[in-house]
């Protein structure tokens, strides 16, 4: 893989790091167990370790120019150890209450990983009181992105319970450069940045597209960036601790309705979180009032799906909190999409993000803080797509998937959508001291989905289904 260097974009998740922030993506996993044994920490090193060869930013670290004056570069980590990596939450035999596998998850989730090593960790329970095998695997946000953490995750796993165990390759890690190389080659690199940054300004310019361009990016500027978002509860100073809560539910009634409203998944489920975040504020007692979404937009093309690193845009959607009925809320949220849709704002953000490369690094940084604002949004809202295919681990079928959608400072809330087979998840991760009020929203999102789903049913089975959650 050589010594790539960090997009700017790749670079803002370490700039926006901070001790009660930590900018790692992560999924907590359940998986039924395997007839006849039960999987060893050994054994995923083990399994893990034959396919390293396909994933190496798994066994590279960063190193950092001197200065800061251009982004960090990928290299070797000499003293890469898979056990230092895979983890075991729990000793050999010992069966763990899912009570203690969900508090020491949060622990996993609470900690930053360590920038001088490989920006990944797998924190493992082998055998829960049920049989299952749990896990929490987290990767840095400037490794990669929420899809590409999903193929990242989809290479460790199988499509088959039997799949055959890879062989290691015989890795030998390269020598690190010195600091005099990083700088010599980050002068060379950001010379040859801004002639590209020059060669695409040349050709927009000249482009009979460019007047879209500059449009749709004008758009992003003042409908996303430039419009404040509203004081909130949610907006709050931060503490390092987290806790990761979910509830899972069948996709067939939202596809169902979806079909039957004439409206996307999407739609759906951001009027879904809304109707939760409604109930969420009465139980703090905070006026219902709209918050405003930040929602990333993969640009990820077909042909990338091998690469690492982000390939995100953002669009910010007002999610209707203030509404007090699902068909409102609804209405509202399909209406803010098709404006976004129609303006194509998520190309102008990826023409602003992609033109933060030519910035000076301290401006890079100021960038970044002021995107990540609560100023600029309230919360974030992401929809990942998972297989709609059983995956395994090891024999092991996957159960349940949750994602974690990191906080940046200021933000104690962040929802995570990810559909897998035939359930779709809803996960709230949050600082539990910021948002005490966060242990409600399983119920809360729960109880919004039956009644944004039973908007598609008939009338009698709507009153049914919203007196089975009042």
């Amino acid at each position: 893989m050589g010594r790539a260097r960090l997009s700017a974009l790749d670079g803002s998740f370490l700039r926006v790091e901070t001790p009660t922030a930590h900018m790692h993506v992560a999924w907590k996993g359940i998986f039924e167990p395997r007839a006849g044994s039960v999987v060893t920490v050994e054994e995923l090193r083990r399994a893990i370790t034959g396919r390293l060869q396909f994933a190496p930013r798994f066994r590279q670290r960063l190193a950092f120019t001197p200065g800061g004056f251009a982004e960090p570069v990928w290299v070797d980590d000499e003293r890469f150890d898979v056990a230092e990596h895979v983890v075991a939450l729990a000793e050999p035999g010992q069966v763990m209450p899912r009570a203690r596998f969900d508090e020491l998850c949060d622990a996993a989730l609470s900690l930053p990983l360590d920038r001088s090593r490989a920006l990944w960790s797998l924190h493992v329970a082998p055998q829960l009181e049920d049989g299952s095998l749990g896990l929490v695997m987290k990767a840095h946000h400037a490794m990669v992105d929420g899809k590409s953490a999903v193929e990242l995750a989809l290479l460790l796993l199988d499509l088959s319970p039997d799949a055959p165990e890879a062989q290691a390759d015989d890795w030998v890690p390269q020598p690190a450069p010195s600091s005099a190389r990083l700088a010599i080659d980050a002068m060379v690199d950001n010379g040859g940045e801004s002639l590209r940054a020059a060669a695409g300004v040349a050709r927009a310019v000249a482009s009979p597209r460019l007047a879209g361009t500059l449009r749709r990016a004008a758009l992003a500027v003042g409908e996303d960036l430039l419009r404040a978002a509203p004081s909130s509860y949610v907006n709050a100073r931060l503490t390092p601790q987290r806790i990761l809560l979910h509830h899972t539910h069948g996709i067939e009634p939202l596809l169902a309705a979806k079909t039957q409203l004439g409206v996307t998944l999407n739609d759906l489920a951001l009027t879904a979180v809304s109707g939760a975040l409604r109930e969420l504020a009465a139980r703090a007692r905070e006026r219902p009032q709209s918050l405003k979404a930040m929602v990333p937009v993969s640009t990820r093309a077909p042909e990338q799906t091998a690469d690492l690193g982000n390939q995100i845009s953002f669009v910010f959607v007002d999610l209707p909190v203030g509404m007090a009925t699902a068909a409102d809320r609804l209405a509202a949220v399909r209406s803010a999409t098709a404006r976004f849709k129609e303006q194509d704002r998520a190309a102008g953000g990826a023409a602003i993000l992609g033109s933060l490369g030519v910035l000076p690094a301290p401006v890079k940084g100021a960038a970044a803080r002021m995107a990540a604002a609560p100023r600029t949004y309230n919360l974030t809202v992401s929809n990942v797509p998972g297989p709609r295919v059983p995956v395994w681990l090891r024999g092991c079928a996957l159960r349940e998937a949750v994602p974690v959608i990191p906080l940046a400072d200021g933000h104690a809330l962040s929802i995570g959508i990810f559909s897998y087979a035939d359930r779709i998840t809803f996960s709230a991760y949050a600082d539990p001291h910021a948002l005490p009020q966060v242990a409600d929203l399983p119920i809360a999102l729960c109880a919004s989905l039956l009644d944004v789903t039973a908007l598609a049913a008939p009338a009698g089975r709507r009153r049914r289904a919203l007196k089975a959650v009042s």
